[in-house]
């Protein structure tokens, strides 16, 4: 598209992040991965505390962000929506089939529908489907899950935890769960005269 090649890369663009806007003084902060999936990028921060020890079986709290770029416009990408589990962070991540395969450091393993237009905040949307917690009593850290990545192969989902190894696991099928937009009983019996 720029007349690049392997031994002469051109930018095409670019969009910046504000790190220290984002999560404030005492954070070591920066854009971690990125994964293109359809006319999106997805990008993620990693977080960690300015000192901890990596060593140490104590609790690491992590954070991060994951941006959702629009890049239908490759030359002029936009940042449309966001996803951030509270508990969490989000570090490296798989697209694949309208879903989005999350290591979410504390926040564990996570999957998130991608399919349609996506706006917004994606974790108050709800569009999280389904999460494993990684932590184990046997754990390094016992109990705390920290998440490096999540990748889906084979229709498996392998997410690999600094603290207690491998996981794998098998999404299900969706769970109807009807409305909860309907009103109560009392208030669809016939009026009484």
């Amino acid at each position: 598209m720029k007349g690049g090649s392997p031994e002469h890369p051109q930018l095409v663009s670019q969009y910046k992040f504000n790190h220290f806007e984002l999560y404030g003084n005492g954070w070591l902060a920066g854009t971690h991965s990125a994964f293109r999936y359809k006319n999106y990028l997805f990008t993620g921060d990693e977080v960690l505390p300015g000192e901890f020890q990596i060593d140490s079986t104590d609790r690491i709290v992590a954070r991060g962000i994951g941006h959702v770029m629009d890049i239908s416009d490759i030359e002029h990408p936009r940042e449309v929506a966001q996803y951030e589990v509270p508990e969490g962070g989000v570090h490296n991540f798989w697209a694949d089939d309208d879903k989005l395969f999350i290591g979410a450091y504390e926040g564990a393993g996570r999957v998130v529908d991608i399919s349609g237009e996506l706006r917004g905040n994606l974790y108050e949307q709800g569009r999280e489907i389904a999460r494993l917690w990684t932590g184990d009593p046997a754990g390094y850290r016992p109990n705390l899950p920290f998440a490096w990545g999540a990748q889906p192969a084979n229709g498996l989902i392998f997410i690999n935890d600094i603290n207690s190894g491998i996981w794998i696991a098998k999404l299900g099928k969706p769970k109807f769960k009807g409305s909860t937009t309907a009103p109560p009983l009392q208030d669809m019996a016939e009026p009484k005269p």
